[in-house]
């Protein structure tokens, strides 16, 4: 069927006036899920549309009556716990595709133009990669963030001639770890001002354990949820060292 011939279908279902099911019918009904839309989001329309508020739990039982009438689909994307919804009429590869623009274009939404244009010349490859998986792939995301962190700290202190500061002093041609580096960039100073404030420094050491979980724990793979709490404060990160190239 067509998704107009879906909506049509979902207005004839037996659906009392004023329930819960008839919220979710007026998302159909104004095209909301003619794109996939992940549970939070159908959560937040219906409560800034129609005032009312919906648990996830709630919206999966109230769902069913529309996935049982063959009326909306749910999706399951990789690095994204629970479902997207869509009418059904909406082929799988093209609701994946859509779902991935969409992370992509969130993605551009972090970062600004300014920051972009400052780290364009030596982060090409790996904001790249990045908007590949941003949304997508926890494990795959939360690797590439902490890879730039670290890449950008070093080249930050070579702008400045003063690389020989992240050196191991234990083992010769090799850079300490990630979380030293922090330590030092929160502590070198440039025209007064650190590479990292304080309070920088101490936020971003989750991005690095979470960018640690994904590199070296084969059994763990790192949730885009736990990611996402983080970005301000790595995007934070990334405008202060690059203020620094």
């Amino acid at each position: 069927m067509s998704i107009d011939e879906l909506k049509v279908k979902a207005c004839h279902l037996p659906i009392e006036r004023g329930s819960k099911h008839e919220l979710i019918l007026d998302l159909i009904r104004k095209g909301f899920l003619d794109t996939p839309r992940d549970t939070k989001a159908v959560i937040t329309e219906i409560r800034s549309t129609a005032g009312r508020k919906l648990k996830s739990n709630e919206l999966q039982t109230y769902m069913k009556k529309f996935l049982s009438a063959g009326i909306v689909q749910g999706i399951h994307h990789d690095g994204h716990r629970g479902n997207y919804w869509v009418l059904a009429s909406v082929g799988r590869e093209t609701a994946l595709g859509q779902i991935g623009s969409a992370a992509s274009e969130a993605l551009e939404s972090l970062f600004s133009d300014a920051l972009m244009g400052r780290l364009e010349k030596d982060f090409k490859t790996e904001f790249d990669d990045l908007g590949l998986n941003y949304g997508k792939s926890g494990t795959c995301t939360s690797f590439l963030l902490r890879k730039i962190l670290e890449k950008l700290i070093l080249i930050s202190f070579a702008k400045h001639h003063i690389e020989d500061k992240l050196q191991d002093r234990t083992r010769p041609g090799f850079y300490i770890g990630l979380e030293g580096m922090i330590n030092i960039a929160s502590k070198e100073k440039v025209d007064g001002r650190p590479f990292l404030t304080g309070r920088t420094a101490g936020e971003i050491k989750g991005i690095k354990f979470l960018g640690d979980s994904a590199a070296h724990n084969p059994l763990t793979n790192v949730d885009m949820r736990t990611i996402i709490p983080q970005m301000p404060f790595i995007i934070t990160a990334f405008e202060e060292l690059s203020m620094k190239l």
